[in-house]
């Protein structure tokens, strides 16, 4: 860890001149590796080829951040034709209204009924069982909310622009039904999806807190230490009662910890492995990739799992749990690892350098960014926003379906 360490410290100190959205991604980088020094797990180093995944995972995380060195100083947000603004807010206030009510009806539900944690989320046909006989409506609303929660990205672009146009009561209608994402994951106890809203809406306000006006960027900036607070609060909650719920169950978890970490108590070793896991576990799947992958399936896992026979499904994982190894089946990877085993090296190595390409050419000119750029940005920045956990490609995959009708939209002119 200490050549990747170098690495980013160095990158981090040559951004620091210029606060970018860069600088913030490198600093979450560097919070993840300072956590593998406490773990007492390290990164071997015996070949020629273990050296190579080292620049592997680099290199690709640098093409993946660095293009983002562009974009800082933002001051103003360019609209779109107003016709078009008025019918797309609209459209998308009115989806995201309705899978609000799903999700949040739902989300009370979970956490009301649900006593024991692990075995809801880990126990095979638990959680469905539970969602098909414990829901107050029809599985078909849950069912067609988890398909159109995707698009509650597209609330948070509008979100910022109408704070920058000062219509506070749009924008915080935009904020509400944005938690549409974070409700998502509360149907599933899932935590990573609280830290992914929160570094998606903390690195955008960093991004374009020069767009608001004074008085509202005060209020905001208060207004996220109490989100903050909040959700770094069920965090907690949901952690320890999933640590207590592994202590009653002989402790499985606690006899994972290395005898030589920095803390034998599971619930402390527990941050710093949610933390900081993903580059560890990363480079040991690595160092058994032998060619063979997935050929891109887990980036449109989403859409296949909504037009597979159960068969299909079934067989897909029989070869996914041939091809990855069942150790790090439920843990955190990093985005590196999953890249090349779904791309291979050299597709990944393509897919980071298009990344690259396409982060770059929609950087902000003369301190002004597009809106309609910026419904791909708020997609996109997700990829190295996460990428110390998983790859985000594959989480983002329908949302980049739903942009492109969008976008065609967007270019075309509405006339009278």
């Amino acid at each position: 860890m200490i050549l990747i360490s170098i690495v980013f410290l160095l990158i981090f100190f040559l951004l620091l001149k210029k606060k970018s959205v860069a600088l913030l991604l490198v600093f979450i980088q560097l919070v993840s590796i300072g956590g593998t020094f406490f773990l007492g797990r390290e990164i071997i180093i015996d070949t020629n080829e273990d050296l190579g995944w080292i620049f592997v995972i680099i290199l690709f995380l640098l093409l993946i951040i660095i293009p983002w060195k562009s974009y800082f100083n933002i001051n103003m947000i360019e609209g779109i034709d107003p016709k078009k603004l008025k019918i797309i807010t609209r459209f998308l206030i009115i989806i995201n209204a309705l899978v609000f009510v799903v999700f949040l009806t739902s989300t009370i539900t979970v956490m009301t009924l649900v006593k024991d944690i692990n075995e809801f989320k880990y126990s095979e046909g638990v959680s469905m069982q539970f969602y098909y006989s414990s829901l107050p409506f029809p599985i078909i609303f849950f069912n067609l909310s988890i398909l159109l929660y995707y698009f509650s990205f597209f609330m948070l672009p509008l979100h910022f622009y109408y704070l920058n146009k000062n219509k506070i009561w749009l924008a915080l209608l935009c904020f509400i039904f944005s938690l549409n994402i974070v409700l998502y994951g509360l149907t599933f106890f899932s935590r990573a999806v609280v830290v992914q809203f929160m570094l998606l809406y903390l690195t955008s306000f960093f991004m374009l807190k020069g767009v608001m006006p004074v008085k509202i960027k005060i209020i905001f900036r208060n207004g996220l230490l109490i989100l903050g607070g909040i959700s770094v609060v069920y965090f907690l909650i949901i952690s320890t009662k999933r640590f207590e719920e592994d202590k009653k169950n002989s402790k499985i978890y606690a006899k994972t910890i290395p005898v030589n970490a920095f803390t034998q108590d599971p619930t402390t070793y527990g941050y710093l492995d949610y933390m900081s896991q993903g580059y560890l576990n990363g480079y040991e799947v690595l160092q058994k990739y032998e060619g063979e992958g997935f050929n891109g399936a887990l980036t449109v896992e989403s859409v296949l799992a909504l037009v597979s026979t159960p068969n299909e499904a079934y067989n897909r994982l029989k070869y996914r749990q041939k091809i990855w190894p069942s150790k790090y089946s439920y843990s955190f990877n990093g985005h590196v690892a999953y890249t090349v085993y779904d791309y291979g090296v050299f597709g990944g190595f393509i897919f980071s350098l298009f990344y690259f390409f396409v982060i770059h050419k929609m950087r902000p000119k003369n301190n002004s960014i597009k809106l309609k750029d910026l419904f791909l940005i708020m997609l996109l920045i997700q990829i190295p926003l996460m990428s110390i956990f998983y790859s985000q490609t594959g989480g983002i995959f329908i949302a980049l379906l739903l942009w492109i009708p969008l976008s065609i939209y967007l270019k075309f002119k509405i006339k009278g």
